[in-house]
């Protein structure tokens, strides 16, 4: 996707933990995303028959898709937003192809199990019964759909503002349905870039055909990652990066050996403005 005022976007998610990026992918890349990946994933069922989700990653080291996607992965709309709302520090902790084989009809809009991503911190407020202030989040999910998603596909579940809210789902709870739940009406190629504090759940696809997400998971820069960064392919990413200085990328995959001295250099302007405009009082 080209350029965009994110603005609304911006504000939507501050306010209820997710904004969908309508379009973000064109019908004929998720028709030629899923050409390669329905041969792979056939080869996984096979395996792995009962399996509800099966999965791709590190999606940047396999030899066909990773090459394939490493522009998704490093698309540019997509940091400008995770910048927006987590400001220069984003780095990737896992990228990879999620697909969910066809289940039984009769788990039609059953509930996976409610959940928080890594790195939430939401729980703990919860369970001090404190509405937690809105901060910037240390992680994001940015997940593409390559299929419309409904009740038939399994649609995504989330709980709106639960990034804000004491809302905690015990273990014995966590397939059942939730009065503030909403499911998101999403076409193929919509991306959701979702709160790691925001509770919500996939459901089960009872079609005839496996369903897909590509979920591109980001970071603040430091915090562990899920993914290896010593691939191939990072590395051929990193070196084209450093050719042209370009910080972001380099950020993106771990690499940034000078983030600590430009943070605390805006820390100190910031203390400087702050003790500016108490004398000033």
């Amino acid at each position: 996707m080209t350029s965009m005022d994110l603005t609304g976007h911006v504000e939507e998610f501050k306010r209820e933990g997710v904004t969908i990026f309508r379009g973000f992918m064109a019908a004929e890349r998720v028709a030629e995303i899923r050409r390669v990946l329905d041969p792979e994933f056939a080869r996984l069922v096979d395996s792995r028959p009962d399996a509800v989700k099966l999965k791709i990653v590190p999606l940047l080291g396999h030899e066909v898709l990773g090459p394939m996607l490493s522009d998704h992965v490093l698309d540019p709309l997509m940091l400008d937003f995770a910048e927006r709302v987590m400001g220069p520090f984003v780095q990737l902790d896992s990228c990879e192809v999620s697909g969910f084989p066809p289940s039984d009809r009769s788990l039609r809009g059953s509930l996976h199990f409610w959940h928080r991503d890594h790195f939430h911190v939401a729980a703990q407020y919860a369970e001090l019964a404190q509405r937690k202030p809105y901060t910037p989040p240390l992680a994001c999910n940015c997940l593409t759909y390559l299929q419309d998603m409904n009740e038939e596909t399994g649609s995504l579940y989330l709980i709106p503002q639960s990034h804000l809210t004491p809302t905690l789902i015990t273990k014995e709870r966590e397939k059942e349905p939730y009065p503030r739940q909403r499911a998101l009406e999403l076409k193929a190629g919509d991306m959701v870039f979702l709160h790691h504090d925001v509770l919500h759940t996939g459901s089960y696809n009872t079609t005839s055909e496996m369903r897909y997400f590509i979920s591109n998971y980001v970071c603040r820069i430091g915090l562990p990652h899920r993914d290896p960064f010593e691939l191939p392919l990072i590395e051929e990413l990193r070196r084209e990066a450093r050719a042209v200085n370009d910080r972001r990328v380099l950020r993106f995959f771990g690499e940034d050996d000078r983030f600590v001295e430009r943070q605390e250099a805006a820390w100190r302007a910031m203390v400087e403005e702050d003790r500016a405009a108490c004398r000033g009082g």
